[in-house]
């Protein structure tokens, strides 16, 4: 399986990413959220308040980190774990098209959006696009690490 195919396989399978921005502070702020991924594996999309800590950390600054992995209960799962962390450029999206086209993907995936409380003008879309993403895929070897540019 070639570096990009793990990527799109990773970005689909999971639910929760791991965002990481930078606070007033200078200081480093990590949250999981939901997200929904394109079919490109690049461009991922997530749900939040407008008045957010993320969104007011992500208009100071647009670059962010993300990882995308899940917990390993045993050591045989620890070995079966390929998961990605990566830079990415994030944006709250102003075009209503596609900001309507990512309700539609999280909404396919997370149908409870609709009974989030408050109302929908409370809310904007977030994209993330990945740009320098690390695969660590132990399945190859504990730790073998494939790098890829988006």
């Amino acid at each position: 399986m070639s570096t990009i195919e793990k990527i799109k396989d990773i970005v689909t399978s999971h639910n929760l990413l791991h965002l990481a921005t930078i606070d007033k502070e200078g200081n480093p702020a990590v949250r999981g959220v939901d997200y929904a991924a394109e079919e490109n594996g690049k461009d991922l999309y997530f749900v939040t308040k407008k008045d957010s800590n993320k969104v007011s950390q992500i208009s100071q600054s647009n670059t962010v980190s993300v990882v995308i992995d899940h917990d390993c209960p045993t050591a045989q799962d620890l070995m079966q774990l390929c998961y990605l962390k990566a830079t990415a450029i994030a944006q709250v999206v102003t075009d209503p098209s596609e900001a309507q086209s990512a309700m539609q993907l999280l909404m396919e995936k997370f149908p409870f959006i609709a009974e989030l409380p408050g109302e929908r003008d409370d809310f904007c879309v977030v994209k993330i696009s990945l740009k320098e993403v690390l695969v660590t895929d132990n399945r190859v070897s504990f730790n073998h690490t494939e790098s890829h540019a988006f």
